[in-house]
């Protein structure tokens, strides 16, 4: 699979519920949590032919 850098910009309120969803321990940091979001948004709508 090819690598694909990807830009995202947060307000305070996305930072603080990042920080809280990695707090409750789904992914280890900010980082691993939109990685984590992004292959699921990629499995869910990857196109099926």
């Amino acid at each position: 699979m090819a690598e694909t850098t990807v830009t995202i910009h947060l307000n305070q309120q996305q930072k603080d519920l990042l920080d809280r969803t990695v707090a409750a321990g789904v992914a280890p940091d900010r980082i691993a949590l939109i990685r984590l979001a992004l292959r699921r948004y990629g499995e869910l709508h990857a196109e099926k032919g």
